[in-house]
């Protein structure tokens, strides 16, 4: 098992003020545990949808959302398709060691917002600047894409187990959904960081990738699928 759950109740209220829930909000939790989280949520929404892989937790949430406006669906969430999931926000504390794949995921999918409990380096890749050393392939997809801003840092003892990171809450306003042609294209890039632009337009050339902004590597991007 890979999770530390959530069990500070006032951070877990916090979390939920910034998703800003409505009554008609539909909202997919990724990595629900042991449902602390998700019972505040449905407290607020129309609909939890609420991902877990593991057997024994899937049976636990089962029997605690019984009748209930939650939705439990059992698998990994890096495999589950989401298109039929038909949610709008997204309010969860992922397990870190799939961050990099569920984010990357996520922000192929149509939402309006999502509150996010990630590993604090991570975080800070998602929202770091071009010539930055963490400056990355998913630092460019999330920027192109959202509106991201880290909101809070997490003190250690709000989970259990206690983890051996930091953690923060991010939030993430979609602009517009990423297409895999998008990621594949920033990750293809970022695997010759160091080649030197030329096949491009005028203001790119002579350029290295990770000099350019996340906007303007888009841009390079829509010149590329011409």
């Amino acid at each position: 098992m890979n999770q530390n759950f959530m069990i500070d109740k006032n951070l877990i209220k916090k979390i939920c003020d910034y998703a800003d829930i409505k009554d008609s909000d539909v909202v997919l939790e990724i990595g629900a545990g042991t449902g602390n989280l998700t019972a505040e949520i449905s407290k607020r929404c129309r609909k939890v949808i609420a991902i877990e892989r593991e057997e024994r937790l899937v049976n636990f949430l089962v029997e605690r959302f019984k009748n209930t406006n939650v939705d439990i669906i059992k698998g990994d969430a890096v495999k589950i398709s989401f298109v039929e999931l038909k949610f709008n926000k997204i309010v969860s504390n992922l397990p870190y060691s799939i961050s990099r794949r569920i984010t990357e995921k996520i922000l192929t999918c149509p939402f309006s917002t999502a509150i996010l409990v990630e590993q604090k380096e991570f975080a800070e890749k998602l929202i770091s600047k071009p010539k930055k050393a963490n400056y990355r392939a998913i630092s460019v997809v999330v920027q192109a894409s959202s509106e991201i801003e880290i909101l809070s840092y997490i003190e250690r003892k709000a989970f259990f187990p206690v983890p051996d990171v930091n953690s923060v809450i991010i939030k993430v306003v979609q602009k517009f959904p990423a297409e895999e042609n998008f990621i594949n294209f920033v990750k293809g890039m970022f695997n010759r960081r160091n080649k030197i632009l030329k096949n491009c337009e005028k203001k790119f050339y002579g350029k290295r990738i990770y000099e350019l902004r996340p906007d303007e590597i888009f841009e390079l991007w829509k010149a590329s699928e011409i």
